[in-house]
């Protein structure tokens, strides 16, 4: 027994240190000029098909200068990225923003009157997902490939598109290759390094990230086929829970759930689960723009979307097909998008037995002492 808790041990830090791994993905690693996105509604194949990095804004700089410019009672996420931007934005060639909520779209005006040196775009998304809102989020797409054609100076071409789309694609079917395995191995991959790993799939040059990824993948499967014995744990000791949320990306958080004994069955966040789930499929009967289009609103929906029956819907399924028995939901201080629907979905879910933990979080200013506290009362229930 303590020779085969020395080999988990061992295999547990040679997985979790992915710097041995990812080293060539990184914030701005990449030699191309980079463009900022806000919400995974926008389409990176457009950005990748003109030549450019996404790079998703993560806003990580502490308030200060920002409190200026907005409200007091206003998104931190929109505070944090606009305190990175007044310290510089010369790394970008141009940003694209969205209309998920308010705040974003505040932002949107506030860049655009403030940071005269980078061009800012807003993609504008219905709330419906109807053949007229499916025209609407086309058209309004076509108008986002224009942007990024002015940046770039030349049309972009129908087989550039295709391979930007592939590229984005393979990234997505290797991001839920990975949520298998914590699934399968919870005692061995950290939720920390879990969501470590999402973050450098928003933020690095896609092509060096698939190769990164690739590999860490391949170490996985070989390091857990070879070590199957060694590696078999009671799973019921890690009661699987499931976290919803929307733009969360919290290292301390994360490292706070990976000293705990459970399971992250299933996720949907903007930083994993709604991003990587339902690839984009190009159909060759219909424009290029509108199979983008209809892939994107398609795909696991924000609390933002108005039919908020079917988000319901699409979460008690996910909870049934994962046996989940506890429900993390977490939303950044401020947000209404996401405090609106809580007290319905949790009216819904006690209904199922489901018990529901809501965490506010504020945004790189959260109190590790009491979300540990409350995250470790709720397991104790399941």
């Amino acid at each position: 027994m303590p020779e085969e808790q020395e080999i988990t041990r061992t295999i547990k830090k040679k997985i979790n240190n992915t710097a041995d791994f990812f080293k060539k993905s990184g914030y701005m690693s990449s030699s191309r000029p980079s463009v900022g996105w806000f919400c995974t509604y926008t389409p990176e194949e457009l950005i990748i098909a003109g030549g450019f990095t996404p790079v998703r804004i993560f806003g990580r700089n502490k308030i200060s200068r920002s409190e200026s410019y907005f409200p007091i009672n206003f998104c931190p996420y929109v505070k944090a990225s606009w305190e990175g931007f007044l310290g510089d934005s010369r790394d970008f060639e141009g940003l694209i923003f969205t209309n998920s909520c308010d705040g974003m779209r505040r932002f949107f005006d506030i860049a655009r009157r403030y940071l005269n040196d980078v061009p800012s775009h807003l993609l504008d998304i219905p709330h419906l997902k109807n053949k007229e809102s499916l025209d609407f989020f086309a058209g309004n797409i076509k108008d986002t490939k224009i942007f990024i054609e002015k940046l770039r100076g030349k049309k972009i071409t129908g087989s550039e598109i295709e391979n930007a789309a592939a590229v984005v694609n393979n990234k997505r079917q290797l991001l839920k290759e990975l949520q298998g395995f914590i699934r399968k191995f919870p005692h061995i991959l950290n939720i920390s390094t879990y969501y470590k790993i999402m973050e450098l799939a928003l933020v690095s040059d896609p092509e060096s990230f698939l190769d990164d990824i690739r590999k860490y993948l391949d170490f996985l499967k070989k390091v857990t086929d070879e070590n199957s014995s060694h590696l078999k744990t009671d799973l019921k000791k890690y009661p699987p829970i499931m976290i919803i949320g929307s733009f969360i990306a919290e290292t301390k958080l994360w490292e706070i759930l990976t000293e705990m004994d459970v399971r992250l069955a299933f996720d949907d966040l903007c930083t994993s689960g709604r991003y990587f789930e339902n690839p984009i499929k190009l159909d060759k009967s219909k424009n290029l723009i509108e199979s983008i289009a209809s892939g994107y609103l398609n795909k696991p929906q924000c609390m933002r979307m108005a039919d908020l029956g079917f988000k319901f819907s699409e979460i008690k399924n996910n909870i049934i097909n994962n046996d989940i028995k506890g429900v993390m939901f977490m939303g950044l201080k401020f947000c209404d998008t996401m405090l609106y629907p809580f007290s319905t979905l949790k009216k819904e879910l006690s209904d199922m037995g489901i018990p529901v933990l809501y965490l506010e979080i504020e945004y790189n200013n959260f109190s590790e002492g009491q979300i540990k506290t409350r995250m470790q009362a709720f397991l104790e229930m399941l």
